[in-house]
């Protein structure tokens, strides 16, 4: 019976030598990296694999003859079920609005609103890595309230005395690398030659020396709050008025979908979502997720259709009214203008 147990120790011994990564001199991969299973992103749905038909239709008589239609094949991806919402939208703003007040607080001087550390202090304040951890009161500090005091409306721009706080102030800054210029040979980098011998074009247009890898780190700095002033400027005529001035901000709209948000605008919220998921998983020590993005065209007509191909719209009648008269098409005037928001 002893010998049993040895001969099995031993066993399990040659075993584990065998399965290391550099002892067992077989090509097994690096071990130990467990296994991944993509989260289900909250609020999308999972669109699979396909093909759709695109190109002009049989009425477009102008171009089918010169111009045929094809089919191109999409791979599966994810996205929203519904438009964003103002409430969703809403935490993107108020998370730029949290980020200018921390920001603005550390510039004034105020101790706690910066990450502190050897790697931060060679950044300039812009580039400073925020502290969430500690938290503003305005209410029991006053250096707090007094610092602040510049990001509201001034006292003459304010309606019956309201304080209310400057939305032209909310910018987003993002960033994002450029695999197109990295990518362009003249610009990789030279191992003989230890340095980079190329050019690029910047964030600003302007071309520079390519020096290291910071200079192909674009960026871009938009308003983070949509335009509510659409529901007046696009339909000048039809007494929007009251939507105009309570739309985004009333809880009443909440689960309404934003609108008045251009295509920049939509981009840095899809940069903004996908960094507030990325570090959420990073502090559980989970892997990151691909980038959220917008939808393509295509993805965008393949979801629309629902599985229901070669028709003239989604629902795969030719009338855009039902038998009682209602309008199948929903929400026609955001999707003409683009103001509807998704991410993929």
């Amino acid at each position: 019976m002893r010998r049993l147990i040895q001969v099995s120790f031993l066993t399990f011994i040659v075993v584990l030598y065998g399965c290391g990564n550099q002892t067992s001199g077989e090509l097994t991969g690096v071990q130990g990296r467990g296994k991944y299973f993509e989260p289900d992103p909250y609020g999308m749905v999972f669109v699979q694999s396909g093909s759709i038909t695109i190109g002009p239709s049989d009425e477009d008589m102008t171009w089918v003859q010169n111009t045929m239609s094809k089919t191109i094949t999409l791979a599966p991806f994810w996205m929203d079920e519904t438009e964003i919402t103002n409430n969703e939208y809403r935490q993107f703003t108020e998370w730029v609005k949290d980020s200018i007040k921390r920001r603005t607080l550390a510039k004034a001087g105020i101790d706690g609103f910066f990450k502190e550390g050897d790697d931060y202090d060679m950044l300039d304040d812009d580039q400073r890595p925020l502290n969430w951890a500690t938290k503003i009161d305005t209410k029991k500090n006053e250096d707090q309230k007094e610092a602040l005091e510049e990001l509201y409306l001034p006292v003459h721009e304010r309606f019956y005395g309201r304080k209310e706080f400057d939305t032209r102030k909310l910018m987003f800054k993002y960033l994002w690398v450029d695999m197109n210029q990295a990518a362009n040979p003249r610009n990789r980098y030279d191992y003989q030659k230890k340095q980079y011998n190329g050019f690029v074009f910047n964030a600003l247009g302007e071309k520079v020396e390519l020096k290291d890898r910071s200079n192909l780190i674009m960026w871009d700095e938009v308003p983070a709050y949509p335009d509510t002033l659409v529901w007046i400027s696009d339909f000048s005529y039809s007494y929007n008025e009251p939507m105009t001035s309570m739309y985004y901000h009333h809880v009443a709209y909440d689960d309404y979908p934003v609108v008045g948000v251009n295509w920049k605008q939509a981009t840095a919220f899809c940069r903004w979502r996908t960094e507030l998921l990325n570090n959420a998983l990073s502090g559980a020590r989970d892997p990151i997720v691909h980038a959220y993005r917008l939808p393509s065209e295509f993805e965008w007509e393949y979801a629309a259709r629902g599985g229901i191909a070669n028709t003239k719209y989604p629902w795969g009648g030719p009338y855009t009214r039902n038998s009682q008269g209602c309008f199948l098409a929903k929400c026609r005037s955001c999707l003409r203008r683009r103001r509807c928001l998704l991410c993929a």
